[in-house]
């Protein structure tokens, strides 16, 4: 899809899905994430260190990475979501996507 527009992606990222994927010009690329988790267990644990891990394979290739999520299970899970905070350069829960953060961010990059 990328290389459509002009895009070089590397190998190690042509494969994987993404939930969206904005360009913004031919240079600038986001790949958008969005979640919601209601119950805790391992599931919103492993993404974390996934998600961390992909905005890190992104940015070695000049990509961006925002991720969206929320729920309930996140109240139970603070140390992860504190962790994500720490490692990820846009982390956005619903109301900060209501409140207009993510037009304010994709306006910056």
């Amino acid at each position: 899809m990328l290389e459509e527009v002009g895009i070089d992606v590397p190998k190690d990222l042509k494969h994987r899905k993404a939930d969206f994927i904005l360009i913004k010009e031919p240079a600038k690329v986001i790949n958008i994430e969005a979640n919601f988790y209601n119950v805790t267990g391992s599931k919103p644990q492993e993404i974390v260190d996934s998600y961390i891990n992909r905005q890190e394979e992104l940015k070695r290739s000049g990509f961006h990475f925002i991720w969206i999520t929320d729920g309930y299970a996140w109240k139970k899970s603070r140390n992860q979501l504190t962790k994500a905070f720490d490692k990820i350069d846009y982390l956005l829960n619903t109301k900060f996507v209501r409140d207009g953060l993510l037009i304010k961010i994709l306006e910056e990059i």
